[in-house]
């Protein structure tokens, strides 16, 4: 099956609010991250964001002036992404922004389902959970390097690289399919609500 592994850089941490200056996306199939199926693009703002903002997400003033136009930039994402299952770490961000941007820019209410790899990661190995709060610290946890971080890209592969982890994991426990991974997931909240 495929799955859509993104993440996006915003102009601060409100996702209701803050402009969305990037959308960076890698797809696995059968397995495997497909290097030749990435999605990468910066949506044009018609004034950049404060200099402490552009210190975080290393997008100049000039590339987010520079960007592509944000409908364009919205219809390639729903292109690559198209009906399949979406991850992110810290998803509720990424779902909500990218929901807002496609409500707001091109009035549709896309229904994909999302994972976030922040509460799959702690189902799947307890015992890290404690010690794993953030991205970094599960990819250390995993021994997986990555080749940059802290831009849409690169942080989406990274998370495509623990979501890899994580889908061995669920296999080992006979999940096959997103829709058992949802169920496992809703039933995990259930107990512990209990």
């Amino acid at each position: 099956m495929r799955w859509c592994v993104v993440d996006v850089e915003t102009g601060g941490l409100d996702p209701q609010r803050d402009p969305l200056l990037a959308i960076g996306a890698v797809a696995i199939e059968q397995g495997q991250i497909t290097l030749d199926a990435s999605l990468e693009v910066g949506l044009a703002q018609a004034q950049s964001t404060a200099a402490a903002n552009i210190l975080i997400h290393g997008i100049s003033g000039s590339e987010q002036r520079a960007g592509q136009a944000p409908h364009e930039a919205l219809l390639d994402w729903l292109e690559f992404s198209a009906d399949t299952p979406r991850v992110a770490f810290h998803a509720a961000f990424d779902q909500t922004v990218l929901q807002r941007e496609e409500r707001a820019r091109l009035g549709l209410a896309v229904d994909a389902p999302w994972f976030d790899a922040a509460v799959v990661a702690p189902l799947l190995f307890p015992d890290a959970a404690p010690h794993c709060q953030q991205l970094d610290e599960w990819l250390e946890h995993f021994g997986i390097t990555v080749y940059a971080r802290h831009g849409a890209l690169a942080d989406a592969y990274a998370t495509a690289e623990l979501w890899l982890v994580l889908l061995q994991a669920a296999q080992r426990e006979n999940i096959q399919t997103a829709h058992q991974l949802q169920r496992l997931l809703r039933a995990r909240r259930w107990l512990s609500a209990n």
